[in-house]
């Protein structure tokens, strides 16, 4: 795990890291954040995956990197999983689960958390994510 400068971690956040968690400069993480970049087994659907009648503790870790670039907001309650990359600038809202990789300066909610607005740099101003 790799913490950048300037990076605000509040309290109750849990980040585990079995390969790699990297959070570079300028972060702001809220308030009971959970940051993994593993899971007790693996569910994609091939020959791989893990059987549910092993205890969950007992079934193979898998993980794969996080990422998180500089001036990322990370409001209460965010869940970040395995294999993401949140790209600089951008703000994750409330409650948010980011399962998969969020493009840089922009406005991401919900389960799993989308871009609703990205910021115009000519205009200096947010506006809809198309």
């Amino acid at each position: 795990m790799k913490i950048g400068k300037n990076v605000q971690i509040n309290d109750f956040v849990h980040i585990t890291a079995v390969e790699n968690v990297l959070i570079e400069d300028n972060v702001l993480i809220a308030s009971k954040v959970y940051i993994s970049d593993s899971s007790h087994g693996s569910y994609k659907g091939d020959e791989n995956d893990s059987n549910p009648n092993l205890i969950p503790k007992d079934r193979l870790l898998v993980s794969k990197p996080i990422t998180i670039k500089e001036n990322v907001w990370l409001g209460e309650f965010v869940s970040v999983l395995p294999g993401v990359t949140i790209g600089k600038g951008t703000i994750v809202g409330a409650n948010s689960v980011v399962s998969k990789s969020l493009p840089e300066y922009v406005i991401a909610v919900g389960i799993p958390a989308k871009p609703i607005k990205k910021f115009n740099f000519q205009s200096q101003k947010w506006e809809k994510y198309r």
